[in-house]
């Protein structure tokens, strides 16, 4: 039997009073890949947030790697995943910008940004390694504020692997890019998905179907609060969910393994 990554059981969050999440519940097991769906405010973010606990659920159960919240040391747990998300760039921004690329990647393995103690060999021969993988050898040297939105994007994924974690979350990566980043992003991470040495379970958190790669597997629906539908990815990503997601009369249409969303 596979194991359980990832628990939510009947969660709920109030923040001034007013519920941003309603009765979760949610399980990812191993070998599942999730994209997460659902329009800016509906409370993605929050939701995810609670793995590393910089928010609590108000009531109900969150268990991530069979160990749950509240009954056990959450460092422990917090140190076994790894964040890519827009809002880490933007919220770091000046720390990031003074940082070259290979020192960003190391600062992952100390869950920190920037580098604030010495570095052992073994440390920067995993690192490098990691930035060979992800083909970006050639700017390791590059200021990361010096970088394109794309080449910083991939820095971030890759320093994301650096503690080997156990899920991948992946907060609306693509936020702000070009198609160009976009696509040069999503084939990385496709390509690693499908590599036996770096595969990491993900969740990818995103307000567009277009994102979804074939490596995703299952998806889950949330609107205003509530989780409308969850499941494996032909089952929910259906012109009849998607309507009732973006209260628009649209279509659904498949190609080469992605789906694409046509307003009718």
């Amino acid at each position: 039997m596979e194991k359980e990554i990832l628990c939510y059981k009947n969660v709920s969050f109030v923040r001034d009073g007013r519920k941003i999440l309603d009765d979760i519940n949610w399980q990812i097991k191993e070998n599942e890949n999730w994209a997460l769906i659902g329009l800016n405010g509906s409370g993605k973010s929050t939701l995810l947030s609670m793995l590393p606990a910089y928010v609590f659920p108000s009531s109900g159960e969150l268990w991530v790697f069979e160990n749950k919240f509240g009954a056990c040391f959450w460092k422990e747990v917090r140190d076994k995943l790894g964040f890519v998300s827009s809002a880490l760039q933007n919220n770091f921004s000046s720390t990031l910008n003074r940082q070259s690329l290979e020192n960003i990647v190391i600062s992952g393995e100390y869950n920190s940004i920037g580098i604030y103690q010495e570095v052992a060999d073994e440390v920067k021969n995993k690192a490098e390694k990691i930035i060979e993988n992800f083909k970006i050898s050639y700017i390791k040297d590059k200021i990361f504020g010096s970088l394109s939105q794309g080449e910083q994007r991939r820095t971030l994924l890759a320093r994301a692997f650096m503690n080997e974690p156990n899920l991948l979350i992946l907060d609306e990566p693509c936020s702000g890019l070009d198609i160009t980043a976009r696509e040069s992003f999503l084939k990385n991470l496709q390509e690693i998905s499908e590599s036996e040495e770096d595969k990491i379970a993900f969740i990818y958190v995103s307000h567009q179907i277009e994102e979804i790669i074939p490596a995703v597997s299952h998806v889950a629906i949330l609107k205003d609060g509530k989780m409308i539908a969850q499941g494996k990815k032909e089952e929910i990503l259906t012109k009849e969910f998607l309507r009732e997601l973006f209260e628009l009369d649209v279509d659904i249409i498949w190609k080469n393994g992605r789906p694409y969303l046509i307003i009718e």
